[in-house]
């Protein structure tokens, strides 16, 4: 597998079709992966190789789905094209809900301690409710 637009496209699928995800992220992947089932609908390995590869996501998985879109974007531009537009929505998304937050804790920490990025109300601890 040489084009790592396609690894990048297979992991992310993957890794965002398993996680807790915003609503308009969720609809960019599920966008693609409709895509994707549509496009393999009458091809039963590659069908099941999507399926497998969001179902039990492992890295052996996720680099048969890079060299099943890699090898179809080669067969076929428009596919090509389409896939890359896609995924550069979700892309896009991706970038858009990360924050760059980092929570540091050093030397000696007594008490309750909390590392977050966005809290939306109380934060409780045994009973108590810290704000």
């Amino acid at each position: 597998m040489d084009d790592p637009l396609m690894l990048a496209a297979a992991t992310t699928l993957v890794a965002w079709a398993t996680t807790e995800l915003a609503q308009e992220a969720r609809s960019a992947v599920a966008g693609l992966t409709e895509f994707l089932r549509h496009r393999f609908r009458n091809e039963q390995a590659a069908q099941q190789t999507v399926e497998v590869a969001l179902r039990h996501p492992t890295a052996d998985m996720v680099q048969r789905l890079a060299a099943l879109l890699e090898q179809e974007t080669l067969r076929d531009p428009a596919f090509d094209a389409e896939l890359r537009e896609r995924f550069a929505k979700v892309e896009a998304i991706m970038a858009a809900n990360q924050g760059n937050v980092t929570n540091t804790v050093s030397g000696d920490v007594s008490g309750s301690m909390v590392q977050a990025r966005d809290v939306h109300g109380g934060i409780s601890f045994g009973g108590r409710s810290h704000f």
